[in-house]
Parts: structure tokens; sequence; C-alpha cells
């Protein structure tokens, strides 16, 4: 967060972006609520842009100090201290929490201001809808982490990119039924579509579907648990090929 204050690029990616889709969707949203949808077009549209932010967010915070560390020459001198993989993916957890709450409080707070939307209409839901939401952030994080340190730079477009191949089948702004057959199959295996598709249900039938939460909690449980053995296995064969001499 220090380097917020001379990192232009840190706000950008933090701030900018997400404040862009939620203005865009936004303006988008108001121009189809006057087709009178029977539901509350503006309440899907916002919600799903900072639902959908979380996960960005959560994936970037795991990703950035990795890459920052590289950058920087910096992962040699890192790993010969008594710092142990471990105590740095708690560690970049733990701040990346902190940043994502600084986001998400910016967010929340501009779209209530611009349109009347309040994030907190969830209930008490908001806690298991942005703990499966972070949780896949970080298994995407973890994987890429994974792939950084022993692919090296060619893989570091992933830290922005690669999220983006779930968004079709995450349903963010649209229910999964509207997904072709194949593609439904794809989004069931996706633990924010459970997420997406009981935001849009609160909004239309004010109840939830708690089946699909714990679905969605148990696949994440899973997939975050693959991705952390995948990450320490990628950072063993780091070592073993020198792959951080490379990165550094």
């Amino acid at each position: 967060m220090f380097a917020w204050r001379r990192d232009l690029d840190r706000l950008v990616d933090a701030f900018w972006w997400a404040t862009v889709d939620l203005v865009f969707w936004g303006l988008t949203s108001r121009y189809v609520e006057q087709y009178n949808l029977g539901f509350d077009i503006v309440a899907v549209f916002i919600g799903g842009i900072i639902f959908w932010s979380v996960i960005i967010g959560s994936q970037r915070d795991i990703n950035m100090p990795l890459l920052d560390e590289a950058w920087n020459r910096n992962l040699i001198n890192l790993f010969t201290t008594p710092i142990s993989l471990v105590e740095m993916v708690i560690a970049t957890v733990l701040l990346g929490l902190l940043k994502l709450t600084m986001t998400m409080t910016f967010l929340s707070l501009l779209a209530f201001l611009l349109y009347k939307y309040n994030i907190l209409s969830n209930g008490f839901y908001i806690l298991p809808f942005f703990a499966n939401l972070i949780l896949m952030g970080w298994t995407v994080g973890f994987i890429i982490d994974g792939l950084i340190l022993r692919y090296g730079y060619k893989i570091q477009a992933f830290a922005w990119a690669l999220i983006f191949v779930i968004y079709p089948f995450a349903a963010v702004i649209y229910p999964v039924g509207v997904l072709p057959k194949w593609a439904q199959v794809i989004s069931r295996l996706v633990p924010a579509s459970y997420v997406f598709e009981n935001m849009r249900r609160i909004i239309s039938h004010e109840t939830v579907n708690f089946n699909e939460l714990v679905i969605s909690f148990l696949l994440n449980v899973l997939y975050l648990t693959l991705a952390i053995i995948f990450l320490k296995r990628m950072f063993r064969q780091a070592l073993k090929l020198g792959k951080l001499i490379k990165l550094n």
C-alpha cells in the first residue's frame, strides 16, 4: 500500500479499472431499466461488477507481490532469508485482504452515490458471497504464481488475463441458463457462478439456495488445496532448475 503513493500502476489496478467498469455498466443498466424487465437490473449489473472485482482484486493481490520481487531483482535475496514460502503466502494473503477491503469500500460508496445501490442489501449473505469469491481469486492467483516461478516472465501476462477465461462461465450479469448446454456444465464447476446466481436470486425473490453456497465453498476448498500443492511443487522445481536466478 505504501507503493500506491509513488506507483500509478498500483492505483490504476486497485481503483481505476473497477471504477470504469462500474460507471460503464451502471449507465448501461440505467438504459436497460427503462424497458421494465420486472426486476432491478441496476442492482444486477452493479452488484455483478462489484462482486467480480472481489475475484480480480484477490487474485492480483496474490500475484503482484511475487512479480514486484521479480521485477526488482529481489527474489534471491528474499528466499535466502529465513522467510519460507508458507510465510510469504500468509503475509501476501493478509496484506491482500486489507487492500481488497479498501478497494471494495471505495467501490461500494461510489455505487451508492452514483446509482443508489446498497451492497449491504444482500444482508448477512454478503459474508459467504465474499468469502467464496475471495477463495476463488486466491486459487487462480496461486496457480499463476506457480506458473511464473516455473516458466518465468513469459507467463506474467496471465496475472491480468487468465482470470477472464473464467468470466463467461461465472455468469456475472446473466443467468447460467442462457449459456449453451456444454458451457452450463463448465459453469457448474466454477464456484463463482453459484454466488452470482444467488445474488440475483436475492434481488428478484429475496431468497438464497444454501445448498449452492455449500457447493461453491466445497469446490473452492478443493481447488484452493490443489492450487497450493501446485504452487509448492512449482517452487521446488524452480529451486531445482535455477529458475529463481533467471527471474532475478
